[in-house]
């Protein structure tokens, strides 16, 4: 799980104790539409996007965007065990994970299996087949096609070096799949190879999701505001508040960018210093106020905003979300001391995207080092499959788990750990 950690160590500065204060579920409310979120563009526009003849379909990611890729029933994903990488199938039912390779006696150990890389890839999941890709040796990227049980596994294509190949994170069209490569939307068939070329990839690229035959993209104006009225005064931490103010002016687009024609059609705007963007999920932008300490829905269709809780105290600093299972998964740092960065400690709340109602997870780790929430990687229909850490002699042990979303959710540790069969 390095890669893992690798991933985790860029928005956790530090390991964290876990016990939070306790938080009152709250209600979601309706709102007037806010000025600042109606559609920037006529409607008709947006039905044109909706009811556009290349219809998309949101790929999925894992936690903090690591590419995992699931079915419902398991999930794909690549295993770090220190001297290689074995991309394994994760069996929710049967409680197991195993290298994705049929090879009688197979040691998993080099090039001869199917599952093994000596680095780490992507995956992601186009119709019956399943895409891995990456970096090799020699700096070229490649990516590999083979159906959902490792049959049939070919190399599609290798690039130069430069090339950016990133299906888990666009879109699909049917068992097709849209990808980013060198600076070209084009559209991939698994199961022949062949592809499509079709527009020009806008410089600033942050895909968050698909709105009907749309990409969704996030811009903003902030860099072009800092060259702007940025001037430097060699005071490093007075020149470090300007910039921040300078930024916090700034607003950000939401639109839907088409693959194929590269037009754009924004669908909602918002001040950079006032909200942060959390996650896209049915149609709708969940944004979140600490100056308000609010979370609010934006449907991107009908530019209407629901509350989902405006009464999130202060003291718990937003670190960062996810979406399961209709939850707006919410990891916080509680300061019940303020600016004493010695009390601060790792909480986790979930909250309800379509009722707002707040549920504290007090569920954790027993493990003594690194962070103990109980971190969700996938899920079934009644269960979740997360991070588990216990105890060992020589410090923490690493593992995965499933539990019921029940449980999960009301704090009993029911984890039962999932079998490696490597």
């Amino acid at each position: 799980m390095k890669q893992m950690k690798r991933a985790l160590a860029a928005a956790l500065a530090a390991a964290l104790l876990a016990g939070c204060a306790g938080q009152e579920a709250g209600q979601g409310a309706s709102a007037p539409p806010a000025s600042e979120s109606a559609p920037q563009t006529g409607g008709n526009a947006v039905e044109q996007l909706l009811n556009g003849e290349h219809a998309l379909t949101a790929l999925p990611s894992g936690y903090m965007d690591i590419p995992l890729t699931q079915t419902g029933q398991g999930m794909y994903e690549f295993v770090n065990l220190e001297d290689r990488y074995l991309l394994c199938y994760v069996d929710y039912a049967a409680g197991t994970r195993a290298p994705l390779c049929d090879a009688a006696g197979c040691a998993h150990a080099d090039e001869s299996c199917p599952a093994y890389s000596p680095y780490y890839r992507n995956v992601g999941l186009a119709g019956d087949w399943l895409l891995t890709s990456g970096t090799n040796a020699d700096g070229t990227c490649s990516m590999d096609a083979r159906r959902l049980d490792g049959s049939e596994k070919r190399t599609l294509f290798t690039g130069a070096e430069g090339d950016s190949l990133y299906p888990w994170g666009f879109a699909m069209k049917g068992d097709k799949v849209w990808l980013a490569r060198d600076g070209k939307a084009v559209l991939l068939d698994p199961a022949t190879g062949e592809t499509e070329t079709w527009a020009d990839i806008p410089t600033v690229f942050t895909n968050v999701g698909v709105l009907g035959s749309g990409v969704l993209l996030v811009t903003s104006n902030a860099d072009e505001l800092v060259e702007e009225n940025y001037q430097p005064t060699g005071d490093l931490l007075a020149d470090e508040r300007q910039e921040q103010e300078i930024r916090d002016r700034a607003t950000v687009t939401l639109s839907a960018w088409d693959p194929r024609t590269g037009g754009e059609v924004p669908l909602t705007i918002w001040n950079n210093g006032e909200w942060r963007f959390m996650r896209v999920w049915n149609d709708k932008v969940v944004l979140f106020s600490e100056a308000q300490g609010r979370f609010e829905a934006r449907d991107l269709i009908t530019g209407e905003t629901k509350v989902l809780t405006e009464s999130w105290p202060a003291e718990q600093k937003v670190q960062l979300s996810y979406v399961w299972d209709g939850h707006l998964m919410v990891e916080t740092r509680w300061e019940p001391e303020p600016d004493n960065t010695d009390t601060w400690q790792e909480c986790l709340f979930a909250l309800d995207l379509e009722s707002g109602g707040l549920t504290e997870i007090t569920l954790r780790n027993q493990g003594g080092d690194g962070t103990r929430l109980p971190r969700i990687l996938g899920e079934s229909e009644s269960e979740f499959y997360v991070i588990r850490r216990t105890p060992g002699e020589g410090g923490a042990e690493g593992g995965m788990a499933m539990i019921s979303k029940a449980d999960y959710y009301a704090g009993v540790d029911s984890m039962q750990p999932i079998q490696n069969m490597f």
